[in-house]
This record gives structure tokens, C-alpha cells and sequence, in this order.
């Protein structure tokens, strides 16, 4: 969606000290903007008593300043890898505060989860249930994959039975039994089975499904689950057009499946979410210089950075991110509009922010405006071509902007080849 008024009338025309402090290119998020997020999806929750908790996707914005904001917001953090569970120990998370959600895991994963305190395993097979080193963790969770039970029925033409993620439905109860033998004696389900959806009922169908299960793992094996996760799923309106996500709607129908639940079986799980996207998504801008403009048989902007700034664009063949044009001083270009191909200068035909979008024209020297940053942008990333990654700006709260991560080098990718002649790193065969 366009970027909120309530930053772009902040950000807009403080611009010029912005550039003329930090230059360009730079992604740049709302503190204020993240805090609201977070604070309007407990409020849709607790508005109905359920108990719920936030644990942040850490692979969405993987960045410590982020992190502290989203930590003092009493979130938790959902980590899919080694530097994503050093990051939320460092932002002061609590070991019952951190899921460890993985797949494929390695050895050493599964170590640095459990050192430190540990943290809620969340495993995504059945093998792992007896290659967890050291002692069985009290408290586990399982990701589970539906199969062919998709659950939102007007999506059944889109069952995946082919994705790599989750302990098959059919096997699950097997899995927990397996795991309350091992010593298990607290436990949690998992199941994502949407992204970036905006229909909040598909959402329901997923605690729907989860909840069921919930029932047969109780009845099968006198199991009460501690908690539930939805996983993530909740979507942002990345197109004009788009719909919100209505999270109040969602909350109000998974209060009368937890009632409904608790009235059947006499206690209830708390529901956990590992949202990402709709926490930081629209809170976060990337802001260009045009630096050319030019005609082939469509029309180009030429941008200072595209993927090594955002990927959506071009590994997604559905994904849009709104692009406007601001002259130097940031005030919106109005007048004569066109339809351009905004584009960064690495040799791969996909490297745009935008294909063909009617937008305002753009001179030399005017600003790009990219939207929806704030996640699965620079995380994503890459080095290719040798170019680097832009830095990365904080709106914080009283009208503070302060660099949180520098743009990347040439230095800093050469590192990596330096100081290789010693025989430590020589094997002669």
C-alpha cells in the first residue's frame, strides 16, 4: 500500500536534511509506525480474552535496533537459524520468548538452540525427534503439513502436498507420542499454511484446522496443548487496490472457536503468531536517486539500487511494490504520468523495483520512492555483480533519524578473500 500519511507527512519534507546528512540510497523505517502495529494486534486479541503472544519473525527485518523496539513491545521472536537466535538473545529475549522454528536442521542448530537457557523447539520433522542432543526438552512443538486438508476450502485448488515444511498430518499423533516417551511433558502445534493472505477468514481456517487436531490429539492421547501457532500469514495490501488485512475480524472468530474448544474440553491453548511482514512490512521505504532515464522499447528509470535492496520484484512473479517519483525537495511530481520500468544496473534482466507502473515522470536527479520495505526486503538481498547493499535509516520517536546499519563496500566484500595463503587453508593432495 502507499507508503502511511502519518510518516510520509514527517518523512516527506524532512528529505533534504535527511539526504544531505546520510546521501542516498538508503531504506528507511518508522519506529512509530512499528510500535502502533504491534500494540493494535494485542488490542484485537485481548479485546476478547484470548490469550495470545507475538513472537516476530525475525527472518522478516533482521536488524537489533528492530529487534529492541519489538522486545519492548513485549514480543517474542520466531529464529530459523543460528544469527537469527544470537540476535534475539542479544534484544534480551527470554528463553520461553523464543521459538526456534527450522527446517532441514543441523547439529549445531539444534546446540545453539538449546545453549543459553534454550528456547521452544519447533520441529518441522519427525526424524528430529531423536536427533536432539542432550536431554528431551520439556516443553516441544511440532510443525505440522496438512496435506490435502487445506484449510480454507475455497483454496483447495492450491494444496501444496509437495511443500518441504512439517510432519504429515497423518503421522502427528505418532510424533507426539513419540516425543511425551522421550520425556516431553509440555506441548505446542504449529501450522502456517498461508503468506501474505488478506483474507482474514482463510486465517481462521487455519486455527479451525489446528484446533481439530488439538481435539484429537487430547482425545487420542490425554495431551492438552499449551499453545497453538498460526504461524505468520497475516498480508499486507502491497497494491493500491488491495484490501487490509481486518486482524479485529480475524480475532473476534478465533475467540468463538477458543470458546467453543474450552466448552468441549474443558481448557483451552493459548494462540501464539510469528507475524513479520504485517509488524514491519508498510513501515519501511527504500528512497533512490534517479540517475538516468531512457527509451528502448519501453520506457526505464535508472535507479541507484534494486535487488541488492529489495528481491520481491524479481523472484516473485506476483509481487508489486508502489513506486512514486519526488523531486529533489520531496515533494510529490504531479502533471504528465507515463508508464516506466524502475531498474538497477546488475546484469540480470530482473533487477527492477517496478515493471511497467504508471507513475509520475521523472527527471535526473528526482527521488524514487519504493514502499513496503520494512520486510522481506533487504534481508533477502544479494551481492551480485559485485554491488553492495544500501544503508539502512530509523525514523525514531521525537524526530530522531539515526543510521542503523552503513552501507556495505567493496572492502567488505573483498574481506572474505583476503589473508587465504597460509597452510591453513591449503590441502596438498
Amino acid at each position: 500500500m502507499p507508503i502511511l500519511k502519518s510518516f510520509s507527512d514527517r518523512l516527506h519534507p524532512a528529505l533534504p536534511a535527511i539526504i544531505k546528512k546520510f546521501g542516498t540510497p538508503f531504506l528507511i523505517y518508522d519506529e512509530e509506525g512499528i510500535r502502533d502495529s504491534l500494540r493494535r494486534l494485542k488490542r484485537a486479541f485481548s479485546a476478547h480474552l484470548i490469550p495470545f503472544q507475538e513472537f516476530y519473525a525475525v527472518k522478516a527485518l533482521p536488524k537489533p535496533d528492530i529487534m529492541d523496539i519489538i522486545h519492548s513491545e513485549g514480543c517474542g521472536f520466531d529464529c530459523s537459524s543460528i544469527p537469527e537466535l544470537r540476535l534475539a538473545r542479544a534484544a534480551g529475549a527470554k528463553p520461553e520468548n523464543i521459538i526456534f522454528t527450522s527446517n532441514n536442521t543441523a547439529p549445531e542448530e539444534f546446540e545453539e538452540a538449546l545453549a543459553n537457557g534454550g528456547c521452544i523447539l519447533n520441529l518441522d520433522d519427525e526424524i528430529f525427534v531423536d536427533e536432539i542432543p542432550g536431554p528431551f526438552p520439556e516443553l516441544i512443538c511440532f510443525r505440522v503439513h496438512p496435506g490435502n486438508r487445506h484449510p480454507a476450502p475455497d483454496q483447495q485448488n492450491k494444496v501444496d502436498v509437495s511443500s518441504k515444511y512439517g510432519v504429515p498430518f497423518e503421522r502427528i499423533i505418532e510424533v507426539f507420542r513419540k516425543a511425551e516417551i522421550k520425556g516431553a511433558k509440555r506441548f505446542g502445534i504449529h501450522g502456517m499454511f498461508f503468506s501474505n493472505d488478506l483474507d482474514y477468514q482463510h486465517l481462521v481456517g487455519s486455527v479451525r484446522l489446528l484446533l481439530e487436531l488439538a481435539g484429537q490429539i487430547w482425545r487420542e492421547l490425554r495431551i492438552s496443548l499449551e499453545f497453538l501457532d498460526f504461524g505468520g500469514g497475516m498480508g499486507i495490501p502491497y497494491r493500491p487496490t488491495d484490501r487490509e488485512f481486518d486482524v479485529e475480524s480475524f480475532a473476534f472468530e478465533c475467540g468463538k472457536l477458543l470458546g467453543k474448544f474450552r466448552h468441549d474440553y474443558g481448557f483451552v491453548p493459548k494462540l501464539y503468531a510469528e507475524s513479520g511482514r504485517w509488524v514491519t512490512g508498510t513501515h519501511g521505504v527504500l528512497i533512490n536517486r534517479a540517475m538516468n532515464r531512457y527509451r528502448k522499447y519501453s520506457e526505464f528509470i535508472g535507479v541507484q539500487v534494486a535487488m541488492p535492496a529489495l528481491m520481491r520484484v524479481a523472484i516473485y512473479s506476483t509481487a508489486y511494490h508502489q513506486c512514486s517519483v519526488l523531486d529533489p525537495n520531496g515533494i510529490p511530481r504531479e502533471g504528465q504520468r507515463g508508464k516506466f520500468t524502475v531498474a538497477g544496473s546488475i546484469c540480470e534482466g530482473c533487477d527492477v523495483l517496478a515493471r511497467d507502473m504508471e507513475m509520475a515522470v521523472a527527471y535526473e536527479g528526482d527521488l524514487i520512492q519504493t514502499d513496503d520495505c520494512g520486510a522481506h526486503a533487504i534481508a533477502m538481498a544479494f551481492n551480485y555483480n559485485g554491488r553492495c547493499r544500501p544503508q539502512e535509516l530509523l525514523w525514531k520517536m521525537h524526530s530522531i533519524v539515526r543510521r542503523i546499519c552503513r552501507a556495505e563496500t567493496y572492502d567488505d566484500l573483498d574481506m572474505r578473500h583476503r589473508g587465504l595463503c597460509s597452510d591453513e587453508h591449503v590441502l596438498h593432495l
